[in-house]
């Protein structure tokens, strides 16, 4: 039609730069329901965010006095997304002053039996009572300030030893840091550090070995000497020096706190008053 005269060049350019306009709009309609629904889903969550209730509300009961016990009476436990019970049935009763083993193979519910302790977790039925008091009426801040967990994921903060094991303890100082690590028989341990506790701590655990940071963090959770001491598999991933030193401590200290080990590694605990199998 350009060689026969019937269609300009001018007339082609202005057609073809007006097909790709529309070409792209009917495009862009064709895919405004890919981009609709991801925010018409994100202000959903958002509705349901500003919905939501504390994780206190209707927890008016406050702990104010020392833990002198712990009750479980028929617990089950179940994620939402499943139908298979994590914890069935679990019912036991841990005194003050008593060391008891928590113990099972990995995936038989210890960290999710952790979790329920301290109010993160909601048991799908039964009850658990701290001092008679139902933990669905009491305060989680109450609860968790008198309770001192080690994890298997030990995590340290950017700082010196020592003010990793002072983290958020305002009464206490370097005397009351020294004084623990004397009776724990842990000095020569803590001075093989580069600088004893002024040993720089970069990120998370560098600067010590894993062992390290294990007995770090039980000096911190020692330290804080809370009513309930929990601790996460303090002797399956660490090499035998700290296994040694853990269960030295552990077996050696008096307590008038509530301690719970979970292990599945019984080797060398033979210090418990009672062992509850899972």
């Amino acid at each position: 039609m350009i060689l026969k005269g019937q269609f300009t060049i001018g007339l082609y350019t202005s057609f073809s730069l007006y097909i790709a306009k529309v070409f792209s709009s009917t495009q862009a309609l064709a895919t405004i329901g890919t981009i609709i629904k991801p925010v018409c889903l994100s202000i959903e969550r958002i509705y349901q965010l500003l919905d939501m209730q504390g994780e206190n509300s209707g927890k008016h009961e406050y702990l104010n006095r020392k833990i002198e016990s712990i009750e479980l009476n028929n617990v089950d436990f179940k994620y939402n997304t499943s139908e298979e019970y994590v914890l069935k049935n679990l019912s036991f009763k841990i005194s003050k002053g008593k060391k008891i083993l928590i113990k099972g193979e990995n995936g038989s519910g210890k960290s999710t039996l952790i979790k329920l302790l301290i109010g993160l977790y909601t048991p799908t039925s039964g009850k658990i009572f701290y001092n008679r008091l139902n933990i669905e009426r009491i305060n989680n801040k109450s609860l968790r300030n008198r309770i001192g967990i080690v994890s298997q994921n030990i995590f340290l903060f950017r700082g010196t030893v020592l003010e990793n094991i002072l983290y958020g303890q305002t009464n206490r100082n370097r005397e009351h840091v020294e004084k623990l690590i004397d009776q724990f028989m842990l000095t020569e341990y803590i001075h093989r550090l580069p600088r004893g506790l002024d040993t720089e701590i970069s990120q998370n655990t560098a600067g010590v070995s894993g062992g390290q940071a294990q007995v770090i963090a039980f000096i911190r959770a020692m330290l804080s000497n809370k009513d309930v001491i929990i601790l996460d598999e303090p002797i399956s991933n660490v090499d035998a020096e700290t296994r040694e030193i853990m269960l030295r401590i552990l077996k050696s200290r008096k307590t008038s706190s509530i301690l719970i080990i979970i292990s599945h590694i019984t080797k060398g605990i033979d210090f418990i008053d009672k062992i509850i199998e899972i």
